[in-house]
């Protein structure tokens, strides 16, 4: 699931995953010996919080079990969270899938679809936003997970399956959802601010989602971005920023999408 599933993994992220089937001792000693730090680091850390039930349910689910908690039980954003499952490896890929693109598909066809979105974002803004607008290249007006969320939204409305975000963008256009010129407007905006982050964490290393607050800090940042100022980086900074948030608000005001 996330960016592991759409193949859009980033400097400092862990794999989302789902294990589906019946062996747990397995899975746990998996997950074990990806976390175990060895002389050249941790290989790469699993988080599987996005299972059914969340971290209060078992981390292996049977396929009945996702079944009925994704027809019953699995809340608006845990459909969302489907289109970018991927399968990897196992004798489960096609019948999970076939589940998962169901409910997908129904979820896809609620009339409140962007309304629940809209809902989803200002709950992350809450629960996770850095505290400051601006600075803020995830959760912010305009940030990564508009951009996100605006492509995973028409997706669902339009029946599109498919994990990578840029591709997806590239369907929608084909299919006459985005225009050209919103197409490629909002996958510069969205490259740009993926760099950015890819920026900030190699220099903190660690998984930041954020510009740096201190000016000092920021005009560092803004040279290994390749910029000779933050003046510079900003500019472009906030005309990506605008360009998704301009595009979210139009498409998420219109009841055709």
């Amino acid at each position: 699931l996330g960016k592991f599933g759409g193949r859009e993994i980033s400097y400092g992220a862990d794999l989302d995953v789902l294990f589906i089937g019946d062996d747990d001792r397995a899975t746990q000693k998996l997950m074990s010996a990806m976390a175990q730090p060895t002389a050249e680091g941790n290989i790469w850390a699993l988080d599987a919080r996005l299972r059914p039930e969340g971290e209060k349910g078992p981390v292996v689910c049977s396929v009945e079990t996702c079944q009925w908690y994704y027809t019953n039980r699995a809340r608006p954003w845990e459909l969302q969270a489907l289109t970018r499952a991927r399968p990897i490896s196992g004798p489960l890929q096609s019948e999970f899938m076939q589940i998962a693109k169901s409910v997908w598909r129904r979820a896809g066809q609620n009339p409140d679809l962007f309304i629940r979105i809209d809902e989803m974002l200002e709950r992350i803004r809450r629960e996770r936003g850095s505290g400051s607008d601006f600075l803020d290249l995830k959760t912010g007006r305009g940030g990564i997970i508009e951009a996100e969320f605006l492509v995973q939204a028409l997706q669902m409305r339009e029946n599109i399956w498919e994990p990578n975000w840029e591709r997806a963008a590239d369907r929608l256009r084909e299919r006459r959802v985005l225009k050209d010129a919103e197409a490629e407007k909002l996958k510069e905006a969205y490259r740009f601010l993926r760099r950015c982050e890819s920026v900030a964490r190699r220099y903190e290393n660690k998984a930041v989602s954020a510009l740096p607050s201190d000016p000092s800090e920021q005009r560092k940042l803004a040279i290994r971005a390749g910029y000779d100022s933050f003046e510079a980086f900003q500019h472009e900074y906030v005309d990506a920023r605008d360009a998704i948030h301009t595009l979210y608000e139009r498409r998420s005001r219109n009841k055709n999408l």
